[in-house]
């Protein structure tokens, strides 16, 4: 599905408004949904902020006490609690993350479908990019290797494969294939 406002880029956002006794829905890409302010105004409140998702789905009595011991998750540096962090979306001090771990532990798996750490995708513009730099790094450990089995001509050779990827990073040479 086609963005309808700028009629390019694939829609990701489907905002539906009733104008009229009519229920009218707009198919808008992410760029343009960012840039349509008005799609806040026309609900009748604000965004969701952080700590309100996470209290609706972290209720105060389970997240913030431990089930076996039944004592509520206190930051040791600071006081801090994590109900208030739930309540207010913010820790106190540095140690809260640390104190707070096994609770965001859970946050994240449900966040993640079960995962604790994001695998996303690399954007497409950046994924190229990250793939030769990757390639230049490899380039250079083992030219490290070659140079300290004293294989000078091997060195030589992957110092110039590494001259031409990192040419082609900086955009002087373009791709031959």
């Amino acid at each position: 599905m086609i963005c309808d406002q700028c009629g390019e880029r694939s829609a990701s956002v489907i905002v539906k408004q009733q104008q009229q006794g009519q229920i009218v829905e707009v198919n808008l890409c992410h760029i343009c949904a960012a840039e349509n302010h008005s799609i806040n105004i026309a609900f009748e409140q604000d965004p969701l902020a952080i700590h309100q998702l996470l209290s609706n789905w972290f209720p105060n009595s389970q997240a913030s006490i431990n089930p076996v011991r039944k004592e509520v998750a206190t930051c040791p540096s600071c006081g801090f609690t994590f109900s208030k962090f739930l309540r207010i979306g913010k820790f106190g001090c540095s140690s809260c993350y640390d104190a707070f771990s096994p609770q965001l532990n859970e946050i994240f798996k449900r966040f993640h479908n079960g995962n604790t750490e994001h695998n996303g995708k690399i954007p497409a513009s950046y994924g190229t990019t990250l793939k030769i730099k990757k390639e230049i790094e490899e380039l250079r450990k083992q030219m490290q290797i070659s140079i300290q089995g004293e294989n000078f001509e091997e060195a030589a050779r992957l110092r110039d494969e590494v001259k031409v990827l990192s040419a082609k990073l900086e955009g002087g040479i373009q791709d031959g294939s």
